[in-house]
């Protein structure tokens, strides 16, 4: 992404990075990511930074690596997590919240507590500004695959998008010359024009962890498919299978809710996934829905149990487990309950807003009412307000998101763990 600055003269706009040279502005983004670094490990950043690096090491990341840590040598590992705190701060903000440095920096994130990224006492030249412009979505957070090596960078493919960069060495410690291919490595990658430069050191990983790596990948992006929909070509095959199971999840079930015990609704579940096909090679269901374990026990699930199976165009299918409450808390009459627990709902990210679209268009009967006590706005109406009020409560990265991952086609070049690792990759 390139910022363009206008001239109030005639001819052409002309901005700060455009009488630059590749290597000229790739130093230039280099210093940037430097100074960056520096301002978020200032002294007085002290407590913040320890808080992030607790974060880094807390269980709620821990749990979704794929790499084992046990191994690790103490001094490393204390490195690995001070970066990766650090890359965190600068790029994805506290807790991966959004409120990075850079964001900040751009006006794109609000002010708030001393979290680490208060960019106050850093002024930016107006190239460097054009630089920052291109950070604003943290880059590329990946796993690549080194697969060749042109003058002074690297060509790297990326395992979660199927798509090559041309990466040079920018701030890490690597030099391009030890970048061979067939290499495995992970990290953040920031676009500078055309090209893109390592945010900090990538991890490197032995040639023969390639497998585990890999299925690691596909397991992540099962749970987290943005990375996947960076490639245009799997974003609008996503879109196309969606609507395909769309259409055979009416055919087969005359609707696109089906509600019953927990029981009854695996087995629709199973029944439309016989129907589609589902090839695991060409994309996975996400992850929340393939886990039985949401699921309780049947001596322990009575008959009248409220699941529901729902299947929406574009985001596909989601099992919920307090759809037939929502439909009470839609229905008549208005009680004092149902705003109270529709409140809980809008403030929960992880209920869809289109499934509260769907029963709202079902049950119109007291919308305004419930909505506004629910959402405490006086005067509101869903006719105007409903939309609005329902987009803004999911992170715009996912609004349009189709629910289905595709997997990388390196999947059809990796051998499985335990095959030797001859000619998988090319080596010259």
């Amino acid at each position: 992404m390139r910022s363009t600055f206008r001239s109030t003269g005639p001819g052409p706009a002309v901005g700060p990075l455009d009488r630059l040279t590749l290597v000229e502005r790739l130093a230039l983004a280099t210093r940037l990511v430097h100074r960056l670094v520096g301002h978020v490990l200032r002294a007085e950043n002290t407590d913040a930074v320890e808080r992030q690096v607790a974060y880094v090491r807390s269980d709620v990341l821990l749990s979704g690596a794929f790499l084992p840590m046990d191994d690790v040598d103490p001094e490393q590992y204390d490195e690995v997590t001070r970066d990766c705190a650090t890359d965190m701060l600068v790029h994805a903000g506290p807790r991966e919240t959004g409120g990075s440095l850079v964001r900040r920096l751009l006006g794109e994130a609000p002010a708030g507590e001393d979290d680490g990224t208060e960019p106050a006492g850093l002024l930016l030249d107006d190239a460097e500004r054009a630089v920052l412009q291109g950070w604003r979505g943290g880059g590329v957070l990946g796993y690549f695959i080194v697969t060749d090596l042109v003058d002074e960078h690297a060509v790297l493919h990326n395992l979660e998008d199927d798509l090559d960069y041309r990466v040079f060495t920018g701030r890490s410690d690597i030099r391009a010359v030890a970048l061979v291919p067939g290499l495995p490595l992970s990290g953040r990658v920031l676009p500078v024009g055309e090209a893109w430069i390592f945010a900090a050191t990538p991890a490197v990983f032995t040639p023969d962890m390639i497998g585990g790596i890999v299925h690691g990948v596909v397991g992540l992006l099962a749970s987290t498919p943005c990375p996947a929909y960076r490639n245009p070509r799997t974003l609008a095959r996503a879109r196309e299978l969606v609507a395909d199971h769309h259409r055979a999840f009416r055919d087969l079930f005359g609707d696109v809710v089906v509600e019953g015990t927990a029981a009854h609704v695996m087995d629709c579940c199973l029944r439309f996934k016989d129907r589609i096909g589902a090839p695991a090679e060409e994309f996975a269901l996400l992850g929340a829905l393939r886990d039985e374990r949401w699921l309780p026990d049947d001596a322990a699930d009575p008959d009248d149990a409220p699941f529901a199976l729902v299947h929406h165009p574009v985001k596909g299918l989601r099992l919920l487990d307090w759809y037939a409450q929502l439909r009470d808390v839609h229905t008549a009459p208005l009680q004092d309950w149902k705003p109270r627990r529709l409140a809980q709902v809008l403030a929960d990210p992880d209920a869809p807003s289109w499934v509260l679209a769907l029963l709202a268009e079902r049950h119109p009967d007291h919308l305004d009412a419930l909505y506004a006590a629910a959402s405490g706005r006086p005067g509101f109406s869903w006719a105007r307000d409903g939309a609005d009020l329902l987009r803004d409560r999911e992170p715009a990265s996912g609004r349009d998101e189709p629910g289905i991952v595709m997997a990388s086609s390196i999947m059809g070049r990796v051998a499985p763990p335990g095959y030797e690792m001859t000619d998988v990759m090319p080596t010259s």
